[in-house]
């Protein structure tokens, strides 16, 4: 193969046509690593002869256009990251090579007073993750450790400050909200999430660029991202909020990442107590599945039920990364227990409605399956009781030792609320 067929081949014509008529959209297409990935796996790159050829190549096109010589030194070095990781040659790793490419970019980025470079900008931080998650990949796989991620997420900090600061052009802030998607992508692979709180923080600050303006797909990366780590915190109102979002705005037929998003949003509806809608559960039934058993169980309040299907979808939902999550459905689901016990002892005595005996409950217990030792529990106060609920996911409690195997009664604590209006609540 002749040089001047290598470069036509990577449609090196394309990509200076691209620069010199500042078309940020193809520019962003001709350099995104999915594009390149193919071009390389055809064999159209060759070690260091090729950068050579496409140094000279870019150079010859762009001609006397302001900043060329930055075009050259970045495109060049960028083009010869992914034809080095196709391991034909060359004396540089490819994050090495896309490292080189950077100082060029942000310079182009910040001396342009258009916006134009906001779509390529895309693309080289996305290239820059994925070339820093293969080598790491691969470090592992050599049994050494993977340090490109860490190096990633600081090179995206200099590309969020030059786009929140917006040399010469307000526009160019549209760059950062993706910046901050591909760095929580980064902080979730390195569980370094304290870090997420800051980019958060800015976004929400009279800095940033109003969220609206976005677009719809960063949007709904963003608060994917935000669900996830309110879900961390425990803050679970704020994580459905930010989840509900990002599924309501995902596009219809994203449906790898509509499953991705209902993984985080069902646990934490079972959390507050809202469950999938059946036309949910009908069409996402295969990502549902291993949430369905664990619903019906907190709906109706089988303690045993849950127990038996938490134990028998435990690997997938540790490969999922929500059995911890889950596990807190534990006291929701003796709270509903109660809830259908409370409803059976208000039938059976309505003077008494207010007062359930423990030994009710535990039958409770007994039938679903668990074996609890009331003997060992005393309740002389709702907040007693609401203690014991609590306690409860141990399957023992211990409460207080005055007065044993006694009747949740109202008017020994006229401080607190009836247990009627609780168990509304629940």
């Amino acid at each position: 193969k002749t040089r001047t067929v290598l470069i036509d081949r990577v449609s090196m014509d394309a990509i200076i046509r691209a620069i010199r008529q500042e078309d940020g959209a193809s520019l962003r297409r001709l350099l995104a690593h999915s594009h390149l990935n193919a071009a390389v796996a055809e064999g159209n790159f060759g070690g260091q002869q090729g950068v050579q050829g496409t140094a000279q190549a870019v150079s010859r096109g762009l001609g006397n256009l302001p900043a060329a010589v930055d075009w050259v030194e970045f495109v060049s070095n960028y083009l010869s990251a992914f034809g080095l990781g196709a391991g034909q040659g060359g004396q540089r790793q490819p994050y090495e090579a896309l490292l080189a490419a950077l100082t060029p970019f942000l310079k182009l980025f910040r001396e342009d007073e258009g916006d134009w470079l906001v779509d390529p900008m895309h693309a080289v931080v996305h290239a820059l993750y994925h070339v820093a998650e293969r080598e790491d990949v691969e470090e592992v796989r050599r049994g050494k450790k993977g340090t490109k991620l860490v190096d990633c997420g600081d090179q995206l900090r200099k590309f969020f400050s030059v786009s929140l600061q917006a040399p010469n052009n307000p526009g160019k802030k549209l760059a950062a909200l993706d910046i901050v998607n591909v760095s929580f992508k980064i902080y979730f692979r390195l569980n370094t999430l304290r870090l997420c709180k800051n980019l958060i923080r800015t976004v929400e600050s009279r800095q940033f660029h109003h969220f609206e303006s976005f677009p719809i797909a960063q949007k709904v990366t963003y608060k994917f991202y935000e669900g996830r780590l309110a879900v961390f915190d425990e803050h679970y109102e704020e994580a459905q909020e930010a989840l509900a979002y990002a599924l309501t705005h995902c596009h219809a037929g994203s449906k790898k990442n509509i499953a991705l998003i209902l993984k985080y949003l069902v646990p934490v509806g079972l959390l507050l107590g809202r469950l999938p809608s059946p036309n949910l559960v009908r069409e996402y039934s295969g990502v549902l599945s291993p949430y369905l058993p664990i619903a019906n169980a907190v709906r109706t309040g089988n303690v045993g039920a849950f127990y038996e299907a938490m134990d028998a979808q435990r690997n997938r939902l540790v490969k999922d990364g929500t059995l911890l999550l889950l596990e807190k459905l534990q006291a929701s689901v003796y709270r509903r227990l109660l809830r259908r016990v409370y409803i059976v002892h208000a039938q059976m005595e309505p003077a008494k409605a207010a007062q359930i005996p423990l030994a009710m409950y535990e039958q409770a217990l007994r039938v679903a399956g668990v074996t609890l030792d009331m003997s060992e529990i005393e309740c002389t106060s709702l907040h007693g009781w609401q203690t014991f609920l609590l306690r409860c996911v141990s399957r023992v409690s211990r409460v207080s030792r005055h007065t044993p195997r006694c009747h949740l009664c109202r008017r020994s604590c006229p401080s607190h609320v009836s247990l009627a209006t609780s168990m509304r609540s629940l």
